[in-house]
């Protein structure tokens, strides 16, 4: 049995203070009520009801906060159990032992990683340092996995039965896992700078190419100025890779749920929230309740680093001395085909700046990441869940146990913020490009100890222009005219430049005076690349007085194409050909200013005109000879120059069996959507597919929500595109998809009655 008995505690409101964000909180708005957040008479057996809606989504009622807490847990392993079981085995790092070594031992590779991480001891430390409202939250969530476990067991192939039970621990371990050991070091471009040293430890001179932040998501909020029934209008979109539900393996830690979660009286409830998390994340990340609602985008914040050693007589020079180590001896098991194990013993070595993660010769690198000692992440979201306004949302959000993410909040007062959250190193002094690359290990200089506070990081709040907005891009632009000035603030806290889709949603936001949420979407949807606006008149131009028919032969489609990426238009294809072979070339000129992603253009970016520049080609005749491979290369691959978008780009969604080792297809349908550095607002990301000829969308838009805030509560669309569970056999993967083609949201039912209308499923905890 994998049941465990939860503690009664008794806690009241949140709002135990007010915080004043400049003026910008009125006196009047009300503090939320006393929360029930576990009745008295708690025990093992205290249960509520999920119902789940026609697209899987559960609707979980609790009468008390650990309640809803523990069928969250519940739902979650119904829709998830194979995939949260082996995040769990990952986080644990034992998936040597459970599936054995993996192809050329990569699960071996694995854990030592995780182990020389530190993560199984550190979430143990979090567990007893987050807190006693913490510990509860997650003692009842787990309690709702493994009940869910014990209860379905059969329904959980035994390769995943063997992590059971699940424990607090492995939760903590999770969110390490997750956050602090893959997107942090992935948003701060170390992936690239590692390998880039493995290949060559000697040249330091090499930066690494620009950090995945591009890659990120999408944000607006609009107040009340700026929508035509003065109703605040929150637009979240998180582009991420699509976790299990596309074939490409190893993105498990990325994938969404949806859930919508109810505590006390079903009809007239203390909370009633919706959003996504991270399976097996005991709060909602993304998402809203009835006042006020928030999403993330990835910031530009530079918070893991690799430092280079020098390792002398064992140790490691630090400040003109010899440091030694700290050291530790670990052992991970290895199962065999017969069942038998091997043991593998280790050593981990920890520097200060962190432990050693690479070495070759007399050098080796260690990393250090921000958030290690923010053990309360959960706490800080269900206080971010349980808010009503801007105050008590900025008290919870002002902890910063999430160490990075841009905030981007809109509540039913019209209050609007953008917020650069996050661990921010304070720094000596420098630009961001300084640190960017591998810093130097032997001195104390290049070491960072501390991090900015809240009160110090870029934000706005309730800005004249009545709209806040992020793709990714530095927090300087979040909103026009701009409020956040750079010279206010560290040169090291980010670049000074925005790109084509930032610019293109704050130019879709500064199209007209007010918008209706149909508008907000269409916006959203947008899939004009911005970068072709800007260099096809000269690239044309030039094409026309070639004397290669090819190249007038390429023009007539690009002249004749929309400039969007929808699965029908006819010319994309080309456009991104020809910036492919443009790049291929490494003596083609490249940007002055955005660097060598981009090719020279012929009035560069400038922060004097910030959403109007780059524009056209530094130099158009050379850029014609890229066209005119480009269109031989089409012209070979599909036999015409005006091949549809979406004929190549596809999307596939698949279906595992019991051991989730082996996929089936559900889909292949065609794709509309590009990614960084084309401008298009909506994005996916492509890579070749087995079949010849057609390119998988693993990347991208995946869960959109848009919400408007009335008095009388949140009316919201929502859509997670890859669908609400990964469970072998599950309807709710590929039934999404077809609202997803269509540009359309599906509406998010928040009433005890909208529920009701729309059950296919109900079952209780």
């Amino acid at each position: 049995m994998y049941r465990k008995t939860v503690k009664t505690f008794l806690f009241g409101s949140i709002a135990g203070s007010w915080l004043v964000l400049a003026g910008s909180v009125a006196g009047q708005k009300q503090a939320a009520p006393a929360l029930p957040l576990v009745s008295a008479d708690f025990v093992a057996n205290k249960g509520g009801e999920i119902i789940w809606d026609e697209y899987g989504i559960p609707h979980i009622y609790g009468p008390d906060l650990l309640t809803a807490v523990k069928g969250f847990g519940f739902a979650q392993m119904e829709s998830h159990a194979e995939l949260i079981l082996q995040k769990t085995a990952e986080a644990r790092g034992r998936t040597a032992e459970y599936f054995g070594p993996g192809t050329r031992n990569a699960n071996v590779e694995h854990d030592i990683r995780i182990r020389t991480y530190g993560i199984p001891q550190r979430a143990a430390q979090w567990y007893q340092a987050g807190g006693s409202f913490q510990r509860l939250i997650l003692q009842a969530f787990v309690f709702g996995m493994d009940e869910y476990a014990d209860k379905f067991s059969q329904s959980i192939d035994p390769r995943f039965r063997q992590m059971l039970p699940l424990t607090p621990q492995d939760v903590l371990g999770m969110e390490q896992y997750t956050v602090h050991f893959t997107f942090l070091p992935e948003t701060s471009g170390l992936p690239d700078e590692l390998a880039a040293w493995q290949k060559n430890p000697n040249a330091k001179s090499i930066k690494p190419a620009p950090p995945a932040t591009r890659i990120g998501s999408n944000a607006w909020a609009l107040a009340p100025s700026r929508t035509t029934d003065g109703n605040a209008i929150l637009m979240g979109n998180p582009h991420l890779p699509w976790g299990v539900n596309q074939p490409v393996p190893g993105l498990d830690v990325y994938q969404w749920v949806e859930a919508n979660l109810v505590i006390g009286d079903p009809k007239q409830p203390w909370l009633n929230a919706s959003g996504v998390t991270f399976p097996g994340s005991p709060f909602i990340g993304i998402g809203f309740n009835d006042y006020m609602g928030w999403t993330h985008t990835v910031n530009s914040i530079k918070n893991a680093d690799l430092y280079e050693l020098t390792l002398v007589n064992g140790g490691y020079l630090f400040d003109s001395a010899v440091r030694a180590f700290d050291q530790r001896t670990d052992e991970i098991k290895i199962r065999q085909p017969d069942g038998s194990y091997t043991t593998q013993t280790f050593t981990v070595l920890n520097s200060v700046q962190g432990p050693v993660v690479a070495q070759q010769g007399n050098k080796s690198l260690a990393l250090r990441v921000a958030g290690l000692d923010s053990p309360a992440m959960i706490k800080q979201y269900w206080e971010m869940m349980l808010s009503r306004h801007l105050s008590e949302f900025a008290l919870a959000n002002s902890q910063l146990q999430m160490p990075f993410f841009n905030v981007i909040y809109a509540d039913r007062y019209g209050q609007i913020m953008y917020l650069f959250g996050g661990r921010q190193p304070v720094r000596p002094g420098g630009t961001y490009e300084d640190w960017a690359g591998i810093l130097p290990g032997d001195t104390s200089s290049a070491l960072w100890t501390q991090t900015l506070d809240w009160w110090q990081l870029p934000k706005t709040i309730d800005p004249p222009g009545g709209y806040v907005s992020n793709s990714n891009e530095p927090p300087w632009f979040a909103t026009f005219p701009q409020m956040i000035l750079q010279g206010d603030y560290p040169a090291y806290i980010a670049p000074d430049s925005t790109f084509f889709r930032p610019q293109a949603g704050a130019l879709f936001l500064q199209s007209k005076s007010r918008f209706t949420t149909d508008e907000v979407l269409t916006g959203k949807e947008s899939t004009h690349m911005l970068f072709a606006d800007r260099v096809l008149p000269d690239l044309l131009s030039a094409a026309r007085v070639s004397a290669d028919p090819s190249a007038r032969a390429a023009a007539d489609v690009l002249e004749r194409w929309s400039r969007n990426s929808d699965a029908s238009d006819t010319g994309a294809l080309l456009f991104e050909k020809w910036y492919e072979t443009y790049l291929a070339d490494p003596s083609s000129p490249r940007s002055v200013t955005w660097g060598p992603e981009y090719p020279a253009f012929r009035t560069e970016w400038s922060d004097a005109k910030p959403l109007t520049t780059p524009i056209g080609l530094a130099d158009p005749a050379r850029s014609v000879g890229y066209l005119i491979a480009a269109a031989k290369q089409i012209e070979t691959q599909f036999g015409r120059l005006d091949m549809p978008f979406g004929d190549v780009n596809r999307i596939v969604l698949v279906d595992h069996d019991k051991t989730f080792e082996n996929v089936t297809g559900l889909t292949n349908s065609p794709a509309s959507g590009s990614g960084d550095p084309f401008g298009g607002i909506r994005v996916l990301y492509f890579v070749p597919a087995p079949v010849a000829n057609q390119n998988l969308a693993i990347n991208g838009d995946t869960y959109a929500q848009l919400v408007k805030f009335t008095k009388n509560g949140a009316q919201a669309q929502a859509l997670l595109s890859y669908g609400n569970a990964s469970r072998p056999g599950s309807p709710h993967i590929a039934d999404q998809l077809p609202l997803f083609q269509a540009k359309q949201l599906r509406a998010v039912y928040r009433t005890r009655n909208e529920v009701e209308a729309h059950a296919a499923k109900r079952e209780n905890y």
